[in-house]
């Protein structure tokens, strides 16, 4: 008998793509061109975890906290909400951070580690960690740093069960790095944009996941007002177009 794997569920409508979620103990991958909207996507990832009872955990290291739960704030989310830690990475760069869980530099990826293992020990399990995003690492750190730091925070959440969503940047690292993480990772979603006469395009696939069905097709989605993400069925992408 075929042994049934835990899965966190996919944002909204995001589960026509992966109808058993993302297996517990997975290392996703998100990449994409800036402005496209994977932090958004992150966000509504976010808010369905919190909606099942699922702790989260926000590594923040493109934006300041306070940004982060403004838009987080858009999305309806209650920041009161026990279940979610914030992992202050940005303000270190402009002044002294309120957040209890933050870093001094950005250069000492052994202090990231060990506020990222602090986090998790005071969450629930099964729990969701979003990293926005890893891109900036590789300014302060050799690649070879950032990629041994990665493995290594990969191995641990397999190990505590969780799942791990990691937001690169497209195009602003070496192709050796690319293929590195694709190694090191369980799945990969990409997002691409497409510019038309009547504006932009843009499109979200999971190129790849281990160990459960998905439909690897890509998709158009939309970015409404209150930074919700929904999928588009093929007739509304033609009808838009």
């Amino acid at each position: 008998m075929q042994e049934c794997v835990k899965g966190i569920d996919m944002p909204a409508n995001f589960n026509i793509l992966l109808e058993k979620g993302v297996p517990e103990g997975n290392n996703i991958l998100l990449i994409g061109p800036p402005g496209i909207g994977k932090t958004i996507f992150c966000e509504n990832f976010l808010n369905a975890c919190l909606g099942d009872g699922i702790s989260c955990i926000y590594v923040t290291i493109d934006k300041t906290p306070s940004e982060v739960k403004n838009n987080l704030q858009k999305g309806r989310l209650k920041l009161d909400n026990e279940n979610i830690l914030i992992i202050d990475g940005y303000t270190w760069l402009i002044g002294k951070s309120r957040e209890q869980y933050h870093i001094e530099n950005l250069s000492n990826l052994t202090e990231l580690n060990f506020k990222i293992i602090s986090a998790v020990s005071s969450v629930n399990r099964p729990f969701f960690l979003i990293f926005d995003s890893i891109s900036p690492l590789s300014l302060y750190n050799p690649e070879n740093f950032v990629m041994k730091f990665l493995q290594l925070l990969m191995a641990k959440i397999k190990e505590w069960k969780g799942v791990g969503l990691y937001v690169v940047q497209e195009g602003v690292h070496s192709n050796e790095f690319y293929n590195t993480l694709g190694y090191l990772v369980d799945g990969i979603f990409d997002m691409k944009m497409i510019e038309e006469e009547r504006g932009i395009k843009r499109f979200f696939r999971v190129r790849t996941i281990s160990t459960v069905p998905h439909d690897t097709k890509w998709v158009p989605f939309i970015i409404r007002d209150d930074r919700t993400i929904e999928i588009q069925s093929e007739s509304e992408g033609k009808r838009d177009a």
